[in-house]
């Protein structure tokens, strides 16, 4: 999990997170070939969620890969990174009616989670009959029951999309085909604890059962995301692709029925580093404590995990310390990053680096204690700042402030 690199080597400003935009390129490839090889026929789309900054999405946008949003705030973003309407996949359950209307007239790809959604669709296919509104429906289904043990929650059911089993799914499509709206697409996706590419098997199986039983033909079907990726396996894209295929390739047209895939911490999570310093340390009873000027708030939000890390140090190898906890710069006692055992002695100066940390640590960023840290990216050894240290100016354009005299914003309760 850790190293120990000699002797101290240049880096960006501290704290800063560093894209490798070569690692980045093999993981989007790798994806693209999968489907090539397996379904041509197929978009892949990005899911914004995962790491919202714009640098990535432009990135994205022009590798040819589209955007999944889950939001108006993350439509209205990928459109203001160029992405035209059709190139965009809108999911989530908390669309609103102007944008979802938007969406549908301009050719989105679009997954209904909500029973509004599925009124407000229908609505506007009787309004509008020449428009032909095609929209896809989020499938709840039972994944424990399927891969027992690989439900993110294991003994409860998910709350996304409809039950097809109790006749939920049923009723949201006879409501939109009664407005004169199609039900072009299924969205599969559910969050698994493994790699296990039987996840998307089984998803592909539900798919290919609710195909047969409502006879439907298909523009899409969304598989989802939830994909785990590694720059060591390079055939674990493969694998997912290829067993989704053989699980539906009975029940649709592949050259009529595009798959859609949204990946985003599998393409984003192994290419950044976060890089941290040593601002002081200092012995506590038994207890040798080193102070940085990060937090664990930057590299693992919902405190769940230990990334992996190395260490720039100048340290002699015969200078190691039993046991070390590395701190972050925050007043919290429970902000603690890591605690080293038999390593190197760390002083002022010595810098962490923290691996694999691409997914949700910049989107789930705030502004406690410190402002957002700078991004570069790392092109042919070359560092290129994309977003610098977040500021006070940023904070006070970010926020309606008015030197503390109460304004009316013209705006009335609804």
């Amino acid at each position: 999990m850790s190293s120990i690199e000699h002797p101290r080597i240049a880096g960006p400003p501290t704290p800063a997170f560093v894209i490798d935009e070569s690692a980045l390129n093999i993981l989007v490839n790798r994806f693209r070939d999968a489907l090539a090889e397996h379904w041509p026929n197929s978009v892949m789309s990005y899911s914004v969620k995962t790491n919202s900054l714009p640098w990535l999405l432009s990135y994205m946008k022009r590798q040819g890969v589209w955007a999944e949003v889950v939001s108006d705030s993350e439509y209205k973003l990928a459109c203001a990174v160029g992405y035209t309407p059709e190139q965009i996949v809108y999911n989530g359950p908390v669309k609103s009616r102007a944008v979802l209307r938007s969406a549908l007239r301009n050719g989105s790809l679009t997954n209904l989670d909500s029973k509004r959604e599925v009124r407000w669709a229908a609505e506007l296919a009787a309004e509008d009959p020449s428009l032909n509104v095609r929209v896809g429906l989020r499938v709840n289904w039972d994944l424990d029951a399927l891969c027992p043990g690989q439900s993110t929650v294991v003994g409860d059911m998910s709350r996304f999309g409809f039950d097809y089993v109790n006749g939920e799914f049923e009723a949201a499509i006879v409501q939109l085909t009664d407005a004169g709206a199609s039900v072009a697409g299924l969205h599969m996706h559910r969050n698994s604890r493994s790699n296990s590419p039987q996840v998307y098997q089984a998803a592909a199986g539900v798919a290919r059962e609710i195909i047969s039983t409502f006879d439907l033909e298909l523009d899409w079907i969304d598989i989802g995301g939830g994909f785990f990726g590694s720059l060591d396996d390079t055939a674990l894209f493969d694998d997912y692709i290829s067993c989704i295929r053989a699980e539906l390739e009975g029940a649709v047209d592949l050259s009529r029925t595009r798959l859609v895939i949204e990946p985003g911490g599998s393409v984003i999570a192994a290419p950044v580093e976060f890089h941290a310093q040593v601002l002081d340390t200092k012995d506590i009873g038994q207890r040798r404590f080193v102070i940085t000027n990060v937090s664990r708030t930057d590299i693992d939000p919902l405190f769940r995990k230990q990334a992996p890390y190395y260490i720039v140090t100048e340290a002699a190898a015969d200078t190691d310390h039993p046991e070390q906890v590395i701190a972050g710069f925050t007043c919290m006692e429970d902000d603690r990053l890591m605690v080293l055992k038999d390593s190197p002695k760390l002083i002022e100066g010595d810098r962490i680096v923290f691996r694999r940390v691409g997914a949700y640590t910049m989107s789930y960023g705030s502004s406690f204690i410190e402002f957002p840290p700078a991004v570069y990216v790392l092109h042919e050894n070359h560092l290129t700042l994309v977003r610098r240290a977040g500021d006070v100016e940023d904070y006070l354009q970010g926020n309606i402030w008015t030197g503390g005299q109460l304004q009316p914003t013209g705006a009335q309760p609804e």
